[in-house]
């Protein structure tokens, strides 16, 4: 489980694969809080609703226990489809459209620039646009940047294709 944005490699004791063998199933993030969980014998909370401002304890994406379990899947067919098919989508705050010393790890207010991303098992795709702290709204016609990588040719994510191909309807095609 890693990209060469987000380098993320979990491994669970006693669930390593047979030498040779490599997964390349697309997750997220979000997913790791219910994976630890469960694999920690918890309860795993439910899913958050919409709204979810007063939920106690809620949580986004799906246990992947499974994949540390072999010998006692349940049959998931979001985990056994075409890997050409998995999408995991992810969004990234950004206090400017240059890097400064918060850039990292900005607060809410300071929020100016939201990247939301797609990643397919071919390309990674982000649209940088403007973002609303206090009414939590991304604005899609105020694009400030792209990216558009192609992950065979470009496994490390140094060539930046957007500008080469305009952009193209992606930005429309994500907005809500």
């Amino acid at each position: 489980m890693r990209d060469a944005v987000c380098f993320c490699a979990v491994t669970v004791a006693g669930s390593l694969p047979p030498p040779g063998q490599r997964a390349e199933d697309l997750v997220e993030l979000v997913s790791l809080f219910p994976t630890l969980a469960g694999l920690a014998g918890l309860r795993v909370p439910p899913r958050c609703p919409v709204p979810s401002f007063h939920v106690e304890l809620c949580r986004e994406g799906q246990s992947l226990g499974k994949h540390f379990r072999p010998h006692d899947l349940e049959e998931d067919p979001a985990f056994h489809g075409d890997p050409r098919e998995s999408i995991a989508y992810s969004q990234y705050p950004r206090p400017a459209d240059s890097p400064q010393w918060n850039s990292d790890k900005p607060s809410l207010k300071d929020i100016k620039v939201m990247g939301y991303s797609i990643r397919t098992i071919d390309y990674r795709f982000t649209v940088w646009v403007g973002f609303s702290p206090h009414e939590f709204l991304a604005n899609f016609s105020d694009v400030h940047a792209g990216e558009l990588y192609f992950v065979d040719s470009d496994p490390l994510q140094d060539h930046n294709m957007y500008n080469d191909s305009q952009g193209g309807d992606l930005p429309r095609l994500l907005a809500p």
